[in-house]
């Protein structure tokens, strides 16, 4: 008798291969610099806001810079001493802030590539189920008799396969990617911490 039950495993885990790959493709190493920029709170006129709210913060990748445009120039002083105070590199351009992309170390790319990691893992727990659902299926068509023991051992074998090649598939796609995010001399310092841990 045909399996057709884990053909639900290969359709779902390959979506979530390809979710994870727009996921993590929006991970760059500026994003250390937006994230410290995002913790700036200013005060002006006994108010204090996030400079979320007063200003609009995009990241230009192929530039290395973080733009800031700020609604209000009441905010420009404030907004300046804080970027001072956080050690950053900017240059003003009438409304725009421009913030240059530092050079970064291991510790300040080891939070991105802790995201990485951490959205690896929530991926992987994704696929363990999609993995479960058609065996979990096959085995309730066992009891109902629908079909014999031997498929739904021959659905749980495959869907193991496909959840298998799709980890090994997400774990390539996260080496590649946080060897771009460390580059070379940080990535092997990284390996070597990999094997103690």
């Amino acid at each position: 008798m045909e399996e057709n039950y884990s053909i639900q495993a290969l359709n779902l885990l390959e979506n979530l291969v390809d979710e994870y790959i727009n996921v993590i493709k929006d991970i760059h190493k500026i994003d250390v610099v937006l994230k410290q920029i995002k913790t700036i709170r200013v005060e002006v006129n006994k108010r204090t806001r996030w400079i979320s709210e007063v200003c609009n913060i995009s990241k230009e990748v192929a530039n290395k810079k973080i733009k800031i445009l700020i609604y209000n120039e009441d905010y420009t002083v404030p907004i300046k001493e804080e970027l001072e105070n956080l050690n950053l590199e900017f240059k003003t351009n009438g409304q725009f802030i421009e913030v240059n992309q530092p050079e970064f170390s291991y510790n300040d790319l080891m939070t991105l590539v802790d995201e990485i990691e951490s959205k690896k893992n929530k991926i992987l727990s994704k696929c363990s189920k999609a993995k479960m659902d058609p065996v979990i299926r096959s085995k309730h068509a066992v009891e109902n008799e629908f079909i014999d023991l031997a498929v739904a051992r021959k659905t749980s074998s495959k869907c193991q396969e496909i959840f298998d090649k799709n980890e090994a598939k997400i774990k390539e796609i996260t080496m590649n990617k946080i060897k771009s995010i460390l580059g070379h001399e940080y990535f092997k310092k990284f390996q070597k911490e990999e094997l103690f841990d």
